[in-house]
């Protein structure tokens, strides 16, 4: 096991432990007569085993393992801490949801397996561990936006801890470019016209926020590839200023070659593929499927469905396919760059 390994295991333990903490169980005793009770079994999504040894049960908790625990063993113990805060008038909250502990679960196996074939490669196993806790306070850890949660919604919450775990990022940009390829002008000027009413040091820490997440996209190692596809009417937007505008297009044609940009010209019948902004993010692990994100003026959405996936991929692919190739696109965008006045 590496350093990196070692690192997420304990990371994942420590986490479990304080939700057991959390819990309000009196000792270990008393967990273990609890996982000795009889448990009927759940349905999808539940635990697979119905028991758990005194010993499989403490090296969970500390830690004393050379792997992450099986689902079906953290599902049974977190099925048992939520069910004793609530004996004891504990919000179980406090320990985390089963969907939030099994993103936290399936997160931290994908960055396991990854720090066996390329630790230098990948996230740090911390980062890639708080990136998974989707709560903010499932396991007590820290996520990477934690010092901007009173400007993430909790619909968003579930795109900004996956973003960083990418490989790969299929991006249609509808309207608007993509916050991730965006200048600090302008996100500056897009927030305002959205969040005009907010104060000002408010409106800079959205600013700010934009700006980290391309961190990912910028960093030198394992950074991911990004293939954005978009509307010629996100580069000629009234919405900012054209001084503004003008230096975004620069921006867009000076990125490295890991972002791939393609721009379909408005007269071409391939729009009417999609009605809004997509963002499709991939994963190296298998254990994780591709995320599909919609941001819809009512709020984002998350297709899940495999069918639904699949026609999302589709239609991204459509919009590729329709577009200009990626050196005619920069040929375009110089255009228009000369053209904004």
């Amino acid at each position: 096991m590496t350093d990196e390994q070692k690192r997420i295991v304990d990371e994942f333990s420590r986490d479990l432990h304080d939700a057991y903490g959390r819990s309000g169980i009196a000792s270990f005793s008393e967990l273990k007569r609890r996982l000795d009770a009889p448990t009927k079994k759940a349905g999808p999504g539940g635990p697979g085993i119905t028991n758990l040894s005194r010993t499989a049960a403490w090296t969970t908790l500390k830690g004393k393992r050379k792997q992450l625990p099986a689902w079906d063993q953290v599902a049974l113990l977190l099925r048992v801490f939520r069910a004793a805060a609530a004996e004891r008038n504990i919000d179980p909250s406090r320990v985390g949801t089963l969907d939030e502990w099994k993103l936290k679960h399936e997160t931290a196996t994908a960055a396991f397996r990854a720090a066996a074939k390329s630790p230098a490669s990948r996230i740090p196993a911390k980062t890639a561990a708080d990136a998974c806790d989707a709560a903010g306070s499932a396991g007590g850890a820290q996520v990477w936006w934690s010092s901007y949660s009173d400007i993430v919604p909790a619909r968003l919450e579930r795109y900004l801890n996956h973003e960083p775990l990418s490989d790969l990022i299929f991006c249609y940009g509808h309207l608007d470019i993509p916050g991730l390829l965006q200048t600090p002008e302008y996100a500056a000027e897009f927030f305002r016209l959205r969040y005009g009413h907010e104060p000002r040091e408010r409106l800079a820490r959205r600013v700010q926020l934009r700006m980290h997440r391309q961190r990912h996209l910028n960093r030198r190692k394992g950074r991911p590839h990004m293939w954005a596809v978009l509307n010629e009417g996100a580069l000629r937007s009234d919405v900012v200023s054209t001084a503004t505008m003008r230096a975004q297009v620069r921006h867009l044609l000076e990125l490295e070659r890991h972002v791939c940009i393609q721009i379909i010209p408005a007269s071409d019948p391939a729009h009417d593929s999609a009605d809004g902004p997509i963002t499709i993010l991939r994963f190296e692990s298998l254990q994780l499927q591709d995320l599909v994100y919609l941001d819809h003026a009512d709020g984002p959405l998350y297709p899940s469905d495999e069918k639904d996936v699949g026609h999302y991929l589709h239609a991204f692919h459509k919009l590729g396919l329709a577009a200009l190739k990626p050196e005619p696109s920069k040929t375009f965008m110089r255009s228009i760059e000369t053209e904004i006045q």
